[in-house]
């Protein structure tokens, strides 16, 4: 394996009792996943002790199913850099993923927001997708007390629903629940017997015409049929679609993020997408996280049209398009 490879973190979050440490466990158990490195913040809580094969040495242990575990003794960031020091001093074995598990009261914003925006972190990993876990037993009941929850599933790029045979009649009804808060998210029922790894594969692109088809993963658009309703417990989170078929000047594009940020700040989510900037028009992906919007990486292919994807928490839809019309004075929004 090459040592400046870029590689995939996937990012595995969702409530306490949801079922990533369940998930975590079978994926470690096929072969594919050798040699993948899974970070959590406590062994206590994970619950891998089953499959440790010898002791710990600095926090690092090694698997017997060859992975390597990581507990986070600092912040994901410092944790990230040494294991990536350590990898090229060969004092680790080599990895070629990441598998991030956070605790179940956690807000993924702050961490997404870190993985997109970090110098240090940029060539080494890349954040592969937010994938969240939902106990359709107790899900329904988590999401109306627990904001957490709530931000967990709105922050998603894939959803995977756990128990649902236990909860009988209550799982399709879970799934739509969850579909009005997260429209256009991957969303899979967990199967026992299905392969764990499945749920960590990129999404297949797209076939349909338009921005959707050119997204991959975490890019995934979120568009919806428009018109749902959204539940009690999250209706104040909100997705809308711009569309932006024409470039967009480099300027432009800057005093617009200057502009959610100063706005809207920790109540815009997530923004990503797929935009045409500057002179040539050169496609480029665009993600923000709770105002802090990551420098756009240009992407293979030019864009069938542009879009940005917004989810939003207590920002008026109105607002929200208000804001889209300094980006290009010809933007139309597509509500969802």
């Amino acid at each position: 394996m090459a040592s400046r490879a870029v590689l995939p973190l996937h990012l595995v979050t969702g409530f306490l009792g949801s079922g990533k440490t369940t998930l975590i466990n079978r994926v470690l158990r096929e072969p594919g996943f050798a040699g993948s490195m899974v970070v959590v913040n406590e062994f206590g809580e994970v619950g891998l002790d089953h499959l440790l094969a010898g002791s710990a040495q600095d926090q690092v242990l090694l698997l017997d199913s060859g992975c390597l575990c990581c507990a986070a003794s600092g912040s994901l960031r410092d944790t990230l850099i040494d294991l990536f020091s350590r990898r090229a001093a060969g004092s680790l074995p080599p990895f070629d993923r990441l598998i991030v598990e956070t605790s179940g009261l956690a807000n993924p914003g702050p961490i997404v927001a870190g993985l997109l925006g970090d110098s240090a972190l940029k060539g080494r990993c890349e954040l592969a997708q937010v994938l969240v876990l939902v106990d359709a037993v107790h899900g329904g009941a988590t999401l109306e007390r627990h904001q957490e929850a709530v931000r967990q599933v709105a922050f998603a790029d894939r959803i995977v629903l756990t128990k649902a045979a236990q909860a009988a009649g209550q799982a399709q009804a879970m799934a739509d629940r969850i579909r009005q808060l997260n429209p256009d998210a991957d969303f899979v029922v967990m199967a026992d017997a299905a392969p764990a790894a499945a749920y960590f594969e990129q999404a297949v692109r797209r076939a349909q015409p338009g921005a959707a088809g050119w997204v991959r993963g975490p890019l995934r658009s979120q568009y919806g049929d428009g018109g749902a309703a959204h539940g009690a417990a999250f209706a104040a989170i909100g997705s809308q679609v711009f569309q932006l078929p024409g470039a967009v000047p480099w300027p432009a594009y800057a005093h617009w993020c200057d502009q959610l940020r100063r706005r809207f700040g920790a109540r815009l989510l997530r923004c990503k997408g797929l935009l045409a900037l500057g002179d040539e028009g050169r496609a480029h992906v665009v993600q923000g996280v709770q105002g802090f919007f990551a420098p756009p990486q240009p992407y293979g292919g030019p864009p069938a049209k542009g879009f940005i994807v917004c989810i939003a928490e207590g920002v008026p839809r109105e607002d929200l398009a208000a804001a889209f019309e300094l980006l290009q004075p010809t933007t139309t929004g597509t509500l969802t």
